[in-house]
């Protein structure tokens, strides 16, 4: 937070800098109206820039060591009273928000109670508010507020109220507003009242200008400034922070620059100038961040689709000491259901695919140590098979040639016997051909005997076959006996 507010106050010291040198005293209201306000903006939003570069390094090796540090107790000791301070400071910084805060919803309260409580007469688009108090005109945006009696005896100058009717008309009341905002946050930066000061005044610039080029008689219009002004019952009124009102002490200064006229080249010259300003702050306040990418992983990922099976463990090792910033959650919900599926896998008969190991160890890079830690850990491959035995080098073409072919002939081998056919399978065979069934001596009938031997695997079985009779097939869990 400290950096950020001294680059900001830094930036808009520049900015007052150049306004109180360059454009101050010339007659580009316009353009400085808006220079001011880009001024506070841009003494935000420069900070917070960041610039990323990438740079490559070579990956090396690192080791981390557990050190015990001796100092750990005042070193903890030292942050506690740092930490007592700063919420001191952090107190003391939310009190004078709140309290520039109530200031301004208390000013704007006043002002709709005025424009509640007296009477208002509407002209077009702007609102005349005629109050009982001695008062000089102010605005705030459409609102003009004047004093009842002079405005009825018709002692306020035509200029005076043209005046107040630029202010409306260019809604001067949001400059002020966005302006009392930023002093409510920075009310601590003395920056933020000079330019506070400078909008206001350029406010002023502004209607004046607008009332001389109306009249085009600005010693007319400077003389009835002082006359109206210098009324003894202005003295003890005081206006609302955020309205536009007519200043007396800054009279000198309006004085001067209404005899002053800017050249059509002076004006560009001036405006082209804020150009260079802006680049040398850009240069010099913003943030460069530079990311380190491993040059090590490039290439892994350049040449995946040349990689054998037999680099797995490389990967592994790779996975493990790539360090990037972080995974998003898709790419984590994705690693945890591939290293969920090849953790469970029995590492004696695992099926890798190399599409998903190389996926796995992409994800697994990119994330952060706290994602490691909550994710499913990284599977343990297992090494690649043993190439094979390449020992004996293959005979040259010259042996070839000098090998007669030998024809040799296999020996007549007899074929394989069928293979027998399962006991429930021929249990259902025999009851297919209506056989009788026994379960140690105790007939049974076929539905039970085809029960009996998928119940029990081991059970003794008997099949006899006889000339005009049904078949009989003897079961039982002890050893048959054969007689001839």
């Amino acid at each position: 937070m400290l950096p950020f507010l001294l680059k900001s106050t830094a930036c808009l010291a520049i900015f007052l800098a150049f306004y109180k040198l360059v454009l101050e005293n010339e007659s580009m209201h316009h353009f400085k109206r808006f220079y001011l306000l880009g001024a506070l903006l841009a003494s935000f939003i420069i900070p917070n820039i960041v610039f990323v570069e990438y740079v490559t390094v070579a990956q090396s090796a690192t080791i981390l060591n557990s050190v015990t540090d001796i100092n750990d107790s005042p070193r903890a000791m030292v942050e506690a009273t740092d930490t007592e301070w700063s919420d001191i400071l952090w107190g003391i910084y939310l009190l004078g928000v709140v309290v520039l805060a109530l200031r301004f919803f208390k000013n704007l309260g006043q002002i709709g109670y005025r424009i509640h409580k007296n009477p208002k007469l509407k002209q077009q688009s702007i609102t005349r508010v005629l109050m009982g108090q001695p008062i000089p005109p102010h605005t705030f945006f459409s609102y003009i507020f004047l004093n009842k009696r002079q405005y009825e005896d018709r002692t306020i100058p035509k200029e005076v109220l043209l005046h107040e009717e630029t202010h409306a008309k260019q809604k001067h009341s949001l400059d002020v507003l966005l302006i009392e905002l930023a002093q409510v946050v920075l009310w601590f930066n003395p920056l933020i009242y000079l330019l506070k000061n400078s909008i206001k005044l350029n406010h002023e610039f502004l209607a004046d200008q607008a009332v001389v080029h109306s009249s085009e008689d600005h010693t007319q219009y400077q003389n009835t400034l002082l006359s109206y002004l210098s009324h003894d019952s202005f003295e003890t009124y005081q206006s609302t922070g955020i309205a536009n009102a007519i200043n007396y002490s800054s009279i000198k200064k309006r004085f001067t620059i209404m005899k002053t006229k800017t050249s059509k080249t002076s004006f560009i010259l001036r405006s082209l100038l804020v150009l260079p300003l802006t680049v040398l702050l850009l240069s010099g306040f913003t943030q460069t961040r530079q990311i380190e990418i491993d040059q090590t992983s490039d290439q892994i990922m350049a040449q995946e689709e040349n990689t054998s099976q037999s680099d797995l463990s490389t990967y592994n090792e790779l996975a493990i000491n790539n360090q990037q910033q972080s995974a998003t959650r898709e790419e984590m919900k994705e690693y945890n259901a591939l290293a969920k599926k090849y953790n469970n896998m029995d590492p004696e008969h695992m099926t890798i695919k190399k599409s998903e190991v190389m996926r796995l160890k992409v994800i697994y890079g990119k994330m952060s140590k706290k994602q490691r830690a909550d994710a499913e850990p990284f599977p343990n491959f297992p090494p690649p098979p043993p190439a094979p035995d390449a020992t004996k080098p293959p005979m040259p073409p010259s042996a070839l040639k000098s090998v007669k072919e030998v024809k040799t002939t296999a020996p007549n081998v007899p074929p394989a016997p069928p293979v027998p056919p399962k006991p429930i399978e021929h249990i259902k065979k025999m009851v297919a051909k209506g056989a009788s069934f026994t379960l140690n001596g105790k007939e049974i009938t076929g539905k039970e005997a085809i029960e009996v031997v998928q119940k029990n695997q081991h059970i003794n079985i008997d099949a006899r076959e006889s000339n005009g009779k049904n078949p009989i097939v003897k079961l039982s869990t002890d050893p048959i006996v054969i007689e001839n």
